[in-house]
């Protein structure tokens, strides 16, 4: 039968296809950190917070039944800047979200698109806090977060061992903010983090 062949070459050409097997991969991009539009009051004010582009290094380890750990971290910390209203810009900050989590790939790691959804721990460090304009030399301080961290993305394979990553991260991110010590609000900065990333898998 004609059919014969063909079946036989199909079955050739899926053996002869690189595989991703069940291992580590490291990978680096960039990342968007967007907080979202409503970041809360502060001293009675409302507040925003600008968004940041910074580096992004991950690392995973993929198991064969389609799951992933993973953490992902910023090469650098965000810079971001809290604006009150009527005030203009009060305060300047830099923040280092780092991610450990757990994603599930639908179609298994090995396929040629491979979408995931996750889910994870995020802990984000607040350092760099001062005061400018308005609140120059001011004891103002915002503090550690953690929380929640959910994600949708997808890899796109590339040769035997890269692959190329798009994801959608959404952490759950708010801080205490105080001046002199006393409480003036909660930053609710709840980001998304939209990345695209290089990786490799050994």
């Amino acid at each position: 039968m004609r059919l014969t062949p063909m079946l036989a070459a199909l079955v050739a050409a899926s053996l002869a296809a690189p595989a991703f097997a069940e291992g580590f991969s490291a990978r680096g991009g960039i990342a968007n950190v967007d907080p979202k539009s409503n970041n809360g009051t502060i001293a009675g004010a409302r507040a925003s917070i600008d968004d940041n582009t910074k580096l992004l290094l991950g690392a995973s380890y993929h198991f064969d039944n389609g799951l992933e750990l993973a953490v992902d971290f910023p090469g650098s910390k965000f810079s971001h800047t809290v604006t009150l209203e009527g005030l203009g810009q009060v305060v300047s900050l830099k923040h280092q979200p780092v991610t450990v989590g757990v994603n599930w790939h639908f179609l298994g790691s090995d396929a040629g698109f491979s979408p995931y959804a996750g889910i994870g721990y995020n802990w984000t460090s607040v350092s760099s806090v001062r005061g400018i304009n308005a609140l120059a030399g001011a004891p103002v301080d915002v503090k550690n977060s953690d929380g929640l961290a959910a994600a949708l993305g997808a890899d796109f394979r590339l040769g035997d061992s890269a692959y190329l990553r798009g994801e959608a991260r959404y952490i759950d991110f708010d801080s205490k903010v105080t001046l002199g010590g006393a409480d003036i609000g909660t930053a609710n900065v709840d980001p998304w983090m939209l990345s695209l990333s290089v990786g490799f898998r050994f």
